[in-house]
Formats: C-alpha cells, structure tokens, sequence
C-alpha cells in the first residue's frame, strides 16, 4: 500500500499542481483585468457552482466510490458506472433548465444586483457541464486510472482558463469570460475522460444500483451542504456584512493560501481510493499512520513558508488594492490543511456511517456561521480567517475522535503534537515582522530561508526517529 501511495500520490499530485497552480499563476492576470468588485462577484457565483455541483446529483458520485471498488465483474462495473453517469446527466439536464428559466431571481438572491444576469447565466450552464465532467473524471479515480484523470485534469485546466482569458482579453466580456473558458473545457475534457473510461459505460441504468448507490449518498447531501457552507460562508458573510470588494481582497488572500492544498491533494485523490481497496488487511492502519507522518514532514514546512512569506507572495501576484490580505494567509493556509485531514480518520466511511458524517459537518459549519458572525463586526476579514480556523480545527478533531471507535489508527500523538509547536511559533512570528519589506529586503528573506529550512529539519528528524527522547 505504501508503494502504491507513492506512486499515484506523484501523479495525482501532478495534476494538483495543475489544477490548483494554474489558477494561483492567472492570479496575477486577474486582479489586472478584474476590479476587486469583479473579483468578489466572480467568487461569489463560484461559491455557487461549487454548491450546484454537489447537491444537484445527490451526492451519487460518493455512492458509486463506495461501492464500485467491492464490484466482482466486469458486468457489475458497467452497471454502477453507465447508472451513475445517465442520473447525473438527467440532474444535470433539469437543473440547467429551470436555472436558466428563473435566471432573473436567482440574480439578485446570489449577487443582489440585476446587472449580472446574463454573467450568471453563462455560469449555469457551465455549472451543468462541469457537473458531467467532474463525474466522468472522479470516475477514471475510482477505476485504479490516475494517469488519465491527470491528463483530464490538465486538459482541463488548460482549456478553461487559456479560454477564459482570451475572452476576458478579446471580447471584454468580465467574469462572464472565465465561464465561457469552463465551458470549453468542460466539454472537450469530459469527452477525454468518457473515452479513457469508456469500456465501463453502456446504455445500462439500472434502478437497482441507482437506489443501493444514493441509499449510501443522500444521507451525504446534508453534510455535503454543510461542507459547502463551512467552505465558504467566509466569503458570503463578507459579502452581507461588509462588500463585494472587501470579499475580492480576502479571495485573493484565500487563492495564495491555497498552495498549502496543492500538496494535499495529490494525497486525498491517492490514499481514500486505497484505503477502500486495502482496509481489510491487518497491516493497513499502521500504512495510513506512517503516511500521515510523511504528510506532516511535507505540509509544516509549506505552512511556514507560507506564513512568513505572505506579503512577499501578495506583492509578487497581485497590486495594490489587494495587499491588505497578508494577515489571513497564515491562518487560512492552516485552516485549509485541516479541513482536508478527516482522510486520515477513514472509520466513519469505512463503516458507512453517513448519519453521524452529517451531524460532525454540520455542527462545524453552525460554528462557522456563528464565529463568523461575531468575529468579522470587530476583526473584519481577520475574524472571518480565525472562524474558518477555529471550525476546520474543529471538524479535525471530531471526526478523529469518531473515527476511532470503528478503525482505530496507532497515531503518535504526543510525538506529532510536540513537532507541530515549533511550527506554531514560526508560523505566528509572521504577525510580528517588521510591516516595510523594502528594508533589507534579501537580507530578511534569507534570515526567513534558514529558519524554516533549520525549523523543518528538527520537525522531520522528530516525526521520523524510532523512539522519541
């Protein structure tokens, strides 16, 4: 299991760097061609999309992961595959008809401004295709296929924002232009991946899989909501307490932030798939104990330079309107490593607990809520940064707690938790550097360099030694 992790953890996370550096790399092309309003209502309708995307289909794609790697023959797969992909695309169907037909009112709930409906519109049906893609290219995941979900992935990516910016450039078309991009790509990347899978599909649906599949999925959509919801009340909470613009500064924050995912995703999309295929084994909690240490190794060293590099990363991808948002990269690089670590606590899935999933997602996103709706009056996007940390810490340790009363992990905690304190501290000492980086700039940096370089030796030398002293 550890080879295999390591193998399609270097591809998957070819394709995380792909799909998540791209957009971080565009950044700088879009705080240019975007105001920070433009930007903030552009993260707005994505909040939305990402909503769509995971409640539309009623969560069958989780279904179908759950139960496809269990399947006996090739009959069986086709079945679970072919059912999957005719319900998603009929949900998607009726979703983008009504979306289009009541396009007007859905304007001014989303972006309470009639002006940007014919923007939410290109959105709704790139939301729709997006939709269907994203299935077909889960499923390449789910069927052992990691190297063509990467070339889905980037000719996705590639596509969509390559398109994106030369309508936004050609035709001034705003915002409007990054969903004309999704479009392109959605459709040209989904025929890819129906190709690359294609021996698994077939004009099959059977209502059999289709009720075993959402028997295990619907349950999920609860807290599929309140993922979505803890993911980014953030940015709606700014949006109806403060501004569109002020949510254009704190997305731009939030985008640099998300470095810290690119080394977790190639992770997520490799080790949940075989954890499912391996959980019988008697040898596989210690594998998963032992990846979580190498995670650790690989992740505090990017959270530290992250967090004192935040300014440096701002004045390099973005201007000026957006440089106030140094302060909420440290804390939301942490909050974004956190709120992806319920992998290693897999119990709940295993056993196929989605009740108990739902209520520790949706008491998180309650918390969320409610801490956001204290903490920005008084902190600004600060709070908002701290409520989105202090509900992810909170989802972490709940679903470890959980977890293992079904399938217990040997985890080191004591060990991991003295290797964490020293990161800590550094991650904190951004908050007091001095504010000016023009004073000895190279000399600062390289003072920064050696710290994080001296921090995350000690870190990997305490994870990784046999006994701790």
């Amino acid at each position: 299991m550890i080879r295999q992790f390591f193998k399609d953890s270097f591809l998957y996370g070819i394709s995380s760097v792909v799909i998540q550096g791209i957009p971080i790399l565009v950044l700088p092309v879009y705080v240019r061609l975007l105001s920070p309003l433009e930007y903030g209502a552009l993260e707005i309708v994505t909040i939305f999309t990402a909503f769509v995307n995971l409640t539309v289909a009623l969560e069958i794609a989780q279904g179908f992961a759950r139960h496809y790697p269990d399947t006996r023959t090739e009959g069986e797969k086709r079945e679970y595959a072919s059912t999957a992909l005719w319900f998603t695309l009929a949900a998607y169907g009726l979703f983008v008809f009504f979306a289009l037909l009541f396009s007007r009112p859905l304007t001014a709930m989303i972006l309470h401004a009639a002006a940007w409906e014919n923007t939410l519109r290109v959105a709704i049906v790139a939301t729709g295709l997006n939709g269907v893609y994203l299935l077909l290219q889960n499923q390449l995941r789910w069927q052992m296929k990691p190297l063509a979900y990467v070339t889905a992935s980037m000719i996705y990516v590639g596509l969509s924002v390559s398109a994106g910016i030369f309508f936004i450039i050609s035709y001034q078309t705003g915002i409007a232009g990054v969903f004309y991009g999704q479009i392109i790509g959605s459709v040209v990347a989904g025929c890819c991946a129906w190709i690359m899978g294609r021996e698994n599909y077939d004009f099959i649906f059977s209502r059999a899989r289709c009720w075993e599949m959402l028997k295990f999925s619907l349950p999920l959509i609860p807290s599929s909501i309140s993922v979505i919801v803890a993911s980014y009340v953030d940015r709606i909470a700014i949006q109806n307490l403060m501004s569109l613009d002020d949510v254009g500064i704190y997305s731009a924050g939030f985008r640099v932030a998300s470095i810290a995912n690119i080394l977790m995703a190639g992770i997520y999309f490799s080790l949940t798939p075989l954890i499912y295929q391996n959980y019988r084994k008697e040898g596989t909690p210690w594998d998963i104990a032992r990846i979580f240490t190498y995670f650790l190794c690989g992740t505090l060293p990017v959270l530290m330079g992250l967090s004192l590099f935040s300014r440096e990363m701002l004045w390099l991808f973005t201007t000026t309107p957006y440089y106030g948002a140094w302060s909420i990269i440290p804390i939301l690089a942490v909050a974004s490593i956190c709120s992806k670590l319920y992998i290693f606590a897999p119990g709940l899935d295993i056993e196929k607990k989605t009740t108990m999933i739902a209520l520790i997602n949706i008491a998180a996103a309650v918390v969320n809520i409610a801490l956001n709706l204290l903490l920005i009056p008084h902190l600004g996007i600060l709070g908002s940064a701290l409520a989105t940390l202090m509900s992810a810490a909170l989802l972490f340790f709940a679903y470890m707690r959980a977890s293992r009363k079904f399938y217990p992990i040997p985890y080191n905690w004591r060990r991991i938790a003295g290797a964490c304190l020293l990161p800590a501290g550094i991650i904190a000492m951004a908050y007091a550097e001095p504010c000016r980086l023009e004073s000895y700039p190279l000399l600062i940096s390289a003072c920064k360099l050696i710290l994080i370089g001296a921090a995350s030796a000690w870190v990997i030398r305490r994870l990784l030694m046999r006994k701790a002293r």
